[in-house]
């Protein structure tokens, strides 16, 4: 075979690598309607879906007492005996309190004692209309249907299951703080499995929540056998480093529970959004909830769930075996071998007179280039939003034409990068040329095995490619198949974070992306540095690139399919007599400008409104709007008493109408001797001596009320410190609103998730 074809058939190769890893994230066949009764079905999860995601159902809306009754109806309709456990929760360092009604049944074991937990959560996102049909929809129907066709069995198993919906997980965990802090089964609780969803596509992750070492866990979940894990370290430990938000997290934290959750993340664009419908969830990422949860359960209702360890694992997942893990104390002994390897393959081969040092050394120039070209082109993003400001209020980070831009900006990464190395081609200088990115992969090996040793698994891809060069050396003819196949654990572990990074987080991961690309590249330099076809793959991949960039300025508009996300609120100075409209966004669509901007005046205040949302969001355009009367809140003072010193205060704050959330604020620095919300003690956090101490801001609580249940709030504080609140009521009526007048919202744009929007606000000072 010519030299060409060989190579010719080697790049296909990587291609069809690189294509099969991606294949084996996540189931590719559906189950249907005619499913087995006793296997999990997607076509059946569906339905069920379809009557709990037709409304928004967040705490507090009609819907959501819905949604609870059709899980209630469902479950007894098993057979089960169904509680609903309810009672107020606060989340200390989010400040959110909110009443929490969660669903709870069990399934009794034939063992003695261990329990297994399934849970999910039932609640929506608030504010946004968001339908909830991924978030998480998907959780409560992978539930529903897979303990259905658990219970079609009729096998009783060992151990006790509890089944559990959590409300208010929108909120903060709150639905989780209740049951793990005030139910009695939470301790009776061994192990927990909890599905939840980021956006509306994509493989299931698998995280490990524990306060231990994740050894055993990860060993059970391997003899569980789920047909396509989707699970690896790094996620680990990138996930213990971040402030973390799930309900698995409240029941480590808490109760000490260990467990496992899973979350698709892919469709970042659709989350907490209107268009977190039925029809735009991937029916292959509840396939792959499904499959999860059919094998656990299968395993763990009757295994041992005893599985505290002392021992961390390297763990990640592998076409053909699956799951390939072992102990950390095996990351610095295997690290020495990489770099002792390295060094012995470099003399090997300057003793074999293959190359040359200089010509070694060489090898990092084009390298280097070629790292900063991937950073550059990176830069693209920042050009794209300069260009395009208004996707910079998709706050998740992600456009909806987001994959379009990451395929453009790769292919055009890896047409630069071929075109660099077609410059320093050279006959028989792939292993020159391969020494530099493994020396780049050993010190990124080296600094994640002191900083973050769940990516030291990257080891693996260094090792194949020292393989290979060793080969390139001894033999004087590419073997390109084998070489090619060498190149397997580069493309089967590397190229899914190229596409997770920006997914996940947004297109400002963007240079990880390219840069990670160029580092896989250099990893298959023991193949690719012999192609003599590099100017023609670069221009396969400009062709590429620029087909990707059609592609995503054809989806750059907003549509129905599409839409912009917008917000509006009136807020009404109760104490100024004065009213705004107000937005969060930093562009306006026509909708917005004719509200704002053709009615805008220079007297208005720059801030009327606390940060709003996960992301801190501002108010960017105020504009002085017609004053119509917004009922305040009203404050009632049940006790006020100083004793010894001490002020003593009780009062209550009685909404005078539909209002869904109250925001209470305080001055930074008063300090309480004590403090509760509605019965829920706030007690000082870690470092603190006083509750609430360290607050970085005047924000002191997030209020969610059902059927308008009172705020009580119950104080101490020194006798002569001053004490004043500010005072937040937001009902989400003012489109509905007759007396504003305002036109109706087009149809290519949506509610703006994560902030507080389409709300009449109220601003009260309340001073005692």
């Amino acid at each position: 075979m010519k030299t060409t074809y060989a190579a010719v058939l080697s790049f296909l190769l990587l291609l069809g690598l690189t294509y099969f890893s991606f294949y084996t994230h996540k189931p590719q066949q559906v189950s249907g309607v005619d499913t087995p009764a006793t296997k999990f079905s997607t076509a059946r999860a569906f339905q069920l879906l379809d009557s709990i995601a037709q409304k928004p159902h967040a705490v507090g809306m009609p819907a959501h007492q819905e949604v609870q009754d059709f899980i209630v109806t469902t479950l007894e309709g098993y057979g089960l005996e169904v509680e609903l456990q309810s009672d107020f929760a606060y989340k200390p360092g989010w400040g959110a309190l909110s009443r929490a009604e969660n669903i709870i049944t069990r399934i009794p074991g034939t063992g003695k004692g261990e329990t297994l937990l399934v849970m999910t959560h039932y609640d929506s996102a608030p504010h946004t209309a968001s339908k909830g049909a991924s978030d998480a929809g998907s959780g409560v129907v992978t539930i529903l249907e897979s303990i259905r066709a658990f219970l079609a069995k009729s096998e009783k198993q060992k151990n006790d299951i509890i089944l559990l919906f959590t409300d208010a997980e929108e909120l903060g965990l709150n639905g989780a703080s209740v049951f793990v802090n005030k139910h009695p089964w939470a301790k009776e609780v061994d192990l927990a499995l909890n599905f939840e969803a980021r956006g509306s596509g994509g493989p299931s992750n698998m995280i490990v929540e524990t306060n231990g070492g994740n050894g055993a866990l990860i060993k059970a979940f391997a003899e569980a056998n789920p047909s396509h894990p989707y699970a690896n370290s790094l996620m680990y430990s990138v996930y213990k480093l971040l402030p973390n938000d799930t309900d698995s997290t409240v029941l480590r934290e808490n109760g000490d529970i260990d467990g496992f959750f899973f979350a698709f993340i892919g469709d970042h664009f659709d989350y907490h959004t209107v268009n977190d419908i039925p029809s735009r969830l991937d029916p292959e990422s509840l396939e792959h909830q499904g499959s999860y949860l059919t094998a656990l359960l299968d395993h763990f209702s009757n295994a041992d769930l005893n599985l505290k360890a002392d021992q961390d694992y390297i763990y990640l997942n592998m076409p053909l075996i699956k799951m390939l893990y072992y102990p950390f104390t095996w990351i610095f002994p295997m690290l020495i071998l990489g770099w002792v390897l390295f060094f012995a393959v470099l003399i090997y081969g300057l003793r074999n007179k293959s190359f040359k040092l200089i010509e070694v050394l060489r090898g990092f120039l084009p390298l280097l280039i070629a790292l900063v070209f991937a950073y550059v082109i990176s830069l693209g993003w920042k050009l794209i939003l300069a260009l395009d400001p208004k996707q910079a209020d998709i706050l998740q980070g992600f456009p909806y034409n987001g994959y379009e831009l990451l395929a453009g900006f790769v292919a055009l990464t890896l047409a630069v990068v071929f075109f660099i190395y077609k410059l320093f081609y050279r006959p028989n200088s792939a292993a020159a040329l391969s020494f530099a990115p493994l020396f780049f992969w050993l010190l990124i090996a080296t600094g994640v095995a002191v900083y973050l040793p769940g990516a030291s698994f990257f080891i693996f891809p260094v090792y194949f490619g020292l393989l290979a060069v060793f080969l390139l050396i001894k033999f004087s003819k590419p073997q390109f198949f084998i070489l090619t196949l060498f190149c397997a654990p580069a493309l089967f572990i590397i190229t899914h974070y190229i596409k997770e990074f920006p997914v996940g987080l947004g297109l400002k991961m963007l240079a990880a992306a390219t840069i990670l690309t160029v580092l896989l590249f250099g990893l298959l330099l023991p193949v690719i540095g012999f192609y003599k076809m590099n100017a023609k793959i670069a221009g396969l991949f400009t062709l590429v690139s620029i087909g990707a960039f059609i592609a995503a300025y054809g989806k750059a508009d907003f549509t129905e399919e599409r839409p912009f996300p917008t917000s509006l609120n009136y807020v009404y100075d109760v104490d100024q007599e004065q009213a705004f409209y107000a937005t969060y966004n930093t562009q306006l669509d026509s909708w917005l400008h004719e509200i704002l901007v053709q009615n805008a005046t220079d007297d208005t205040p720059l801030e009327i409104n606390p940060p709003s949302g996960k992301y801190g969001s501002q108010y960017n355009y105020i504009t002085a709007a017609p004053k119509n009367f917004v009922a305040p809140s009203q404050v009632y003072t049940e006790k006020d008493t100083v004793i010894n010193g001490e002020r003593r205060l009780d009062f209550v704050i009685f909404p005078q109408r539909n209002v869904g959330d109250m925001i209470l604020m305080c001055p930074q620095g008063t300090l309480f001797n004590r403090l509760s919300f509605n019965g829920q003690e706030v007690f000082p956090r870690s470092g603190e001596t006083h509750p609430l101490e360290n607050r970085n801001s005047d924000y002191l609580l997030s209020y969610r009320l059902v059927d308008r249940e009172p705020l009580e709030v119950h104080l101490s504080i020194a006798e002569n410190a001053e004490l004043s609140f500010t005072l937040f009521d937001y009902s989400y009526n003012l489109l509905e609103n007759s007396s504003f007048d305002l036109p109706s919202r087009p149809k290519n744009s949506m509610p703006m998730p994560f902030v507080n929007t389409d709300a009449l606000v109220t601003k009260q000072h309340i001073q005692f």
